[in-house]
């Protein structure tokens, strides 16, 4: 409960930094809203695929859109890219599990309200999503869509402590997102015909409490490696080369 405690402390002085930018957080989820409203009844007709694409996109740039320039992900030397600010932290006498831990509190609180606005707005607005799903069944999905943000919005804090960037690390970055959306692609457009967020409806309708449980856990069990993938980052690295 200490390190939690320290963890929520050092998180508040990057929050009293960086919190007029969560005013970008309202400007994005206003803009994904539109979209959303717009498209909605094709999607749940025909499930157009650059929907889910484009619901991808803002659960991952809603977990870094919070943070001022040297609070970012960066390049620091020749093949050292990480946080600045994290860095420095490291060098005080501060336990390295508050430490990681407090990377992971305000990323993951951007991506709770970014959800939230952005697929509560969608619902009030969409008559389309209303007949699809009722209240119950839209906060059922609503805590799957913020457990997967959670899963892929991890990266970002646990990249804090820096990477080592070789001379293929970018291209396989690269390759790695392609095949990603590929894959999301083949799974859904292509085996399971339908989209990757009408398949959580799907969930949501059917299987509602089971749905939020398991989301839960599997977003627990991410964030556990994410952390402890931080960790072992901080333990290879040196910082003072």
């Amino acid at each position: 409960m200490n390190t939690l405690r320290q963890a929520l402390w050092l998180a508040g002085i990057e929050f009293n930094v960086s919190k007029k930018h969560y005013l970008t957080i309202l400007l994005m989820a206003g803009i994904y809203t539109f979209f959303f409203y717009l498209s909605m009844p094709s999607y749940l007709e025909e499930h157009i695929y650059i929907f889910d694409v484009l619901l991808i996109i803002y659960i991952g740039t809603i977990s870094f859109a919070i943070k001022p320039k040297n609070f970012q992900y960066q390049k620091m030397n020749d093949n050292l890219y990480g946080s600045p600010y994290f860095v420095m932290l490291n060098q005080l006498p501060i336990k390295r599990t508050v430490l990681i831990m407090s990377r992971f509190i305000l990323p993951y609180t951007s991506i709770t309200i970014g959800i939230v606005l952005a697929l509560t707005g969608t619902y009030l607005f969409s008559s389309e999503l209303q007949n699809a799903v009722n209240p119950l069944q839209l906060v059922a999905m609503i805590v799957m869509w913020i457990c997967i943000s959670f899963c892929i919005g991890g990266l970002f804090p646990a990249s804090d402590p820096g990477d080592k960037i070789k001379r293929f690390t970018f291209f396989w970055s690269y390759a790695s997102i392609v095949l990603f959306f590929a894959g999301l692609y083949l799974i859904f457009q292509v085996w399971l015909d339908t989209g990757f967020f009408k398949w959580t409806i799907y969930l949501a309708n059917e299987f509602t409490f089971l749905s939020i449980v398991i989301s839960i856990l599997i977003a627990c069990l991410v964030t556990l490696y994410w952390f402890r993938h931080a960790n072992r980052q901080i333990t290879k690295i040196d910082y003072l080369q």
